[in-house]
């Protein structure tokens, strides 16, 4: 008798069970009706609708819905926000807040952007992977948004941002520093 095509597995000449190779990307959906406790680990999609309460989600990509809620931890690649966010959220690459959609707790993001009604409020980190405890956090007060106009620029950039000048025959100089100056102001 011929075995099934949807036989999950095979057996090797030695009796051990081998897995088949999956030909689909592992997904979940949980719908609008759908109240979901606990956690999710190794899975590519996951999308939410529902209400999701969860110590640990692992996953590629995270969806959640307009209608869903989730409250918790997620460590993705990329994830995109139509409802409402509260825990710890980690996003390697782009992270999008949907119009409608709340962002609240700890974020860390490769990039951001946030569609026209879209809210996100807690602690915001630039960089994929959050840093370990007692590790130096970058104080907002020592970014600089943009020197005003007849400034030097020296002066708006913190220390550790200034970098020694090339020299033209491909030497450094340290103890110079790049500033712009009203004569080298572009028109």
């Amino acid at each position: 008798m011929a075995r099934s095509t949807w036989w999950p597995a095979r057996r090797s000449d030695a009796g051990n069970v081998k897995p088949r190779r999956a030909r689909r990307r592992a997904k979940v959906y949980l719908g609008p009706d759908i109240v979901l406790s606990g956690d999710i680990k190794s899975c590519h999609t996951v999308v939410a609708e529902g209400a999701v309460e969860s110590n640990r989600i692992e996953c590629r990509v995270f969806v959640l819905g307009n209608t869903g809620s989730f409250k918790g931890t997620v460590e993705a690649e990329s994830a995109v926000i139509s409802g409402r966010f509260e825990g710890r959220l980690t996003v390697q690459g782009r992270l999008v807040v949907k119009a409608g959609g709340q962002v609240r707790g700890t974020v860390h993001y490769g990039q951001l952007a946030i569609e026209p009604g879209g809210e996100v409020q807690g602690d915001i980190v630039v960089g994929g992977e959050a840093k370990a405890a007692g590790d130096e956090e970058l104080d907002i007060l020592d970014i600089a948004v943009a020197p005003k106009a007849g400034r030097p620029i020296g002066n708006a950039v913190p220390p550790a941002h200034k970098a020694p000048v090339a020299m033209r025959n491909g030497a450094s100089d340290p103890a110079l520093e790049a500033a712009a100056t009203p004569e080298l102001a572009h028109p």
